[in-house]
């Protein structure tokens, strides 16, 4: 009767570690998104460390510049410390570059610079809105050298995020779906974006989906990177020029 069970409920081949790592990839994903809505985004470091000693001494105009560090630091070891070392335990045979490799990315960088440079007028105009001119930028800064420093910090989560969903997620899944990887990753990257204006998150469907398809084309998440970042400085620049904070 046992034996009768259990080649009923256990697979007759067990898996080896490659398909092992590919079976168990989405569910990493769903953890890792998890985990970094409950800890790692900026509402995480105010309900669990505002009453701790990472609050003191912080001035009052501060606390969203070290949440935006907490976000930063734990997008890097969600999207990426994490990742790696699933890929050192459960590696994907032929994948070991994720997108990391600059010298298949330097050919496409024009392609990446008209979107960028169309997204720009449009970028401008949605900054006069209220919805996003209230939420941007999410760190009033204090001057110049303040600005700079917060936008480096800044910049660090889009690498996290572009390494995770254009590398590390799009290329373990297109083993699995091929083309179709594509969707399947814009499903999390789009609800990474649920606390954002909605104008914003619903766009991120479609910026998924481009970003997507190049980083599959090219095999690279540099010029990727190079985009995404980009709307996000733009983004906190003309909102900071539309509420005049150069002039003040």
């Amino acid at each position: 009767m046992l034996k009768k069970y259990q080649a009923l409920l256990l697979p007759s081949v067990w898996p080896d570690r490659s398909t092992l790592g590919l079976i168990l990839t989405p569910l990493l994903i769903a953890l890792i998104l998890l985990l970094l809505d409950r800890f790692g985004i900026q509402r995480g470091y105010y309900a669990y460390f505002s009453d701790t000693a990472l609050y003191d001494g912080i001035t009052s105009g501060q606390p969203a510049f070290v949440a935006q560090l907490h976000f930063s630091l734990s997008c890097l070891l969600l999207f990426v410390v994490v990742p790696l070392l699933f890929h050192l335990l459960l590696p994907v045979k032929q994948i070991y570059r994720y997108g990391l490799s600059l010298q298949a990315a330097r050919e496409h960088f024009p392609i990446y610079g008209l979107l960028l440079g169309i997204m720009l007028p449009v970028l401008w105009l949605v900054s006069s809105y209220p919805e996003f001119n209230q939420f941007y930028p999410m760190y009033k800064p204090e001057g110049l050298s303040d600005w700079l420093l917060y936008e480096v910090i800044y910049l660090l989560q889009f690498f996290a995020v572009e390494f995770f969903f254009r590398g590390f997620c799009l290329f373990r899944l297109e083993k699995i779906a091929g083309l179709y990887a594509i969707v399947l990753m814009v499903i999390p990257y789009a609800l990474i974006h649920i606390y954002k204006p909605l104008p914003e998150a619903i766009g991120s469907i479609a910026a998924g989906l481009i970003l997507g398809y190049l980083a599959i084309k090219t095999r690279s998440i540099w010029p990727g990177l190079f985009v995404h970042g980009g709307v996000a400085f733009s983004m906190d620049l003309f909102s900071l020029i539309r509420n005049e904070w150069f002039g003040g």
